[in-house]
């Protein structure tokens, strides 16, 4: 059974370790130029709107205990389903690849427009490339575990209330996930750091 510890941000499956998604994404993304309160507060307010939608979708959410920092975000999220008519079929749903052998949580997977789609929530105003080989490898392990995925969508939620739907369609983000995920696997097999033997021209 495929166990997760949400303090080490780690996943495992009969004892064995298995890397994540986030954690593949990792050469893609520099924060090193933010400072660290800055990272840490977006972090704390990423994790409260996630699970904000999370409770609300479990229709277990009480709307009085929410900060009014919260609540725009529940506005943009409730918009977003009440616009396109979203029911989650999933929610919050931890899966691992039985063959290549890595784990990840997809927010949501549902119908829109009819499609059977991915949905990654983010609390943001831009939704960069990144987010589409995240969504390849959600939907990849969805697929192995036998709900097919036609479509991989970035919502972003706003402060002001509103939200942004973007599709991810680009066929060369699952190679570009699968690359991270060779390059990982090889740095565990071999080490971080490779030995080069000196040779004379």
């Amino acid at each position: 059974m495929l166990a997760f510890d949400p303090v080490a941000h780690a996943y495992t499956l009969s004892g064995e370790r298995l890397p994540s998604v986030t954690q593949m994404l990792a050469p893609l993304v520099d924060y090193s130029k933010v400072p660290a309160a800055v990272l840490e507060r977006a972090r704390q307010l990423g994790t409260a709107v996630h699970r904000m939608t999370e409770l609300y979708d479990l229709d277990d959410l009480d709307t009085d205990s929410l900060s009014d920092e919260l609540l725009p975000y529940l506005t943009a999220w409730t918009k977003f389903r009440a616009d396109t008519g979203f029911v989650p079929e999933t929610i919050e749903c931890r899966l691992h690849h039985p063959t290549l052998r890595y784990a990840g949580t997809s927010d949501r997977t549902g119908l829109i427009r009819g499609r059977r789609a991915v949905v990654d929530i983010k609390k943001m105003l831009t939704l960069g490339p990144v987010i589409g080989p995240q969504l390849a490898a959600y939907k990849e392990l969805h697929i192995k575990n036998g709900t097919p995925i036609e479509d991989r969508y970035g919502l972003g939620l706003r402060a002001d209330g509103t939200y942004r739907l973007v599709p991810f369609n680009d066929k060369g983000d699952w190679p570009v996930f699968l690359a991270l995920l060779t390059l990982r696997n090889f740095k565990d097999k071999h080490g971080t750091a490779c030995e080069f033997a000196n040779s004379a021209a």
